[in-house]
């Protein structure tokens, strides 16, 4: 089964990388690892890797790898919200680093500060697909111990959205320390098939159209999400099965 994938570090439309943080990557970087490889790797002969439940767990799941060094320094109370990133300029700083979720902080009875990391993904596949995301529970960095990535799923051939690193951050003042080819989350491409990665241009036409659609009402189901969608490909092509 093909899956396209492409990498993004910009929020902004139509732009692959901003100008403010394409020269922090290496221009041969590849965000996926494979997962059961790796840790197999690290963990010769353990018993759980013969148990078929975990193993039929592992496949097609990949390990999205830092591309660069980011530090990120927070400092969250009721009477103050900072985040300051070292190593990052403050055009980078505004273009990566989403804070948005910070803005009714004080609203909110939470004690964990949510951040998110515009390491944007963005998978299709012509076949239904779940795409499924989960924290890097196997890895231990100083990102995996510090913080809880938020988990969740969708149709990747049914819906068309970046997938951001949003995590929690487990203090409310703390200084994370990723470094480049630290493990910061899991993706599980939810099928039997093989699942063969393929990088392709970036659909910024049908992404548009997902962000038009989550725009109008931002909590509805998935399933109407689809369903506009899938209305919309329809109007544009109207002679597709």
């Amino acid at each position: 089964m093909i899956v396209n994938w492409s990498f993004l570090t910009s929020h902004q439309w139509d732009i692959d990388h901003s100008l403010y943080t394409q020269d922090l990557l290496e221009e041969n970087y590849y965000p996926y690892v494979n997962l059961a490889k790796e840790i197999y790797t690290q963990r010769k002969n353990v018993t759980f890797r013969k148990c078929p439940a975990h193993t039929d767990f592992l496949k097609n799941m990949f390990a999205l790898i830092a591309p660069f060094d980011l530090t990120i320094e927070i400092d969250i109370s009721n009477d103050k919200q900072s985040i300051y990133c070292e190593n990052l300029t403050q055009n980078a700083f505004n273009e990566l680093i989403d804070f948005r979720f910070l803005d009714d902080y004080d609203k909110v009875s939470s004690s964990y500060p949510l951040i998110g990391i515009d390491w944007l993904n963005v998978f299709t596949c012509d076949q239904s697909l779940v795409l499924q995301v989960f924290p890097a529970f196997f890895h231990d960095n100083d990102f995996t111990s510090k913080t809880t990535v938020i988990p969740g799923q969708f149709d990747i051939s049914k819906w068309t959205r970046p997938v951001e690193l949003v995590f929690e951050v487990k203090k409310s003042k703390e200084k994370i320390k990723i470094k480049k080819g630290d493990a910061v989350l899991y993706f599980k491409f939810n099928t039997d098939k093989i699942v063969k990665l393929v990088k392709a241009d970036t659909p910024w036409e049908e992404i548009k159209t997902c962000n038009q659609i989550r725009t109008e009402n931002t909590f509805r189901p998935l399933t109407e999400r689809y369903e506009s969608l899938e209305q919309v490909r329809k109007m544009k092509c109207p002679f597709k099965n």
